[in-house]
């Protein structure tokens, strides 16, 4: 009996070291890069996000309506649950004459790298106004190498 409890006990260390062995370093903390360019003469009447995620990195791109001359600032993101929150403050508006220029667009990219492997929906928010959510289905056509099923996501429709 306790020969076979022995034997058993070595074989069932001997695969959990072989499963750890193959599960893959962890991927880091999770990190964001963001870019903005401003786009004069292209008014928007609402917001546009657009996520797309290949493999541990998810890239949404933003379409914003400003008053011309704002900048984004403090851009910054979180992950709560299932959910990643992308904003940032805009610049205060000008007062005076400058303050009637016509509206223009903010195109920004927010780039987070070691996204964690599970379904996210993205929220965001430029300012104090409401989160604009999109969410995320399997990119169409593409056949994965592994069972990951976040290796490649595109935008689903709402």
């Amino acid at each position: 009996m306790k020969k076979t409890l022995f034997v058993l006990l070595l074989l069932v260390s001997a695969l959990v070291t072989f499963a750890l062995a193959q599960m893959p370093d962890p991927i880091g903390p999770v990190t964001l890069a963001f870019h903005a360019i401003p786009v004069e003469g292209v008014p928007l009447n609402e917001h546009k996000v657009t996520p797309y995620r290949l493999f541990d990195k998810m890239i949404v791109t933003v379409w914003d309506p400003v008053i011309c001359g704002q900048k984004p600032v403090n851009p910054a993101f979180s992950i709560k649950g299932d959910k990643l929150y992308l904003s940032y403050a805009l610049s205060p508006t000008l007062s005076g004459p400058d303050a009637m220029k016509p509206h223009c667009t903010l195109v920004s990219e927010f780039d987070v790298s070691n996204v964690p492997h599970r379904d996210l929906e993205v929220n965001f928010a430029g300012g104090p106004e409401p989160y604009v959510v999109a969410t995320l289905k399997r990119c169409p056509n593409y056949q994965p190498k592994t069972d990951d099923i976040w290796e490649c996501l595109v935008p689903a429709k709402s």
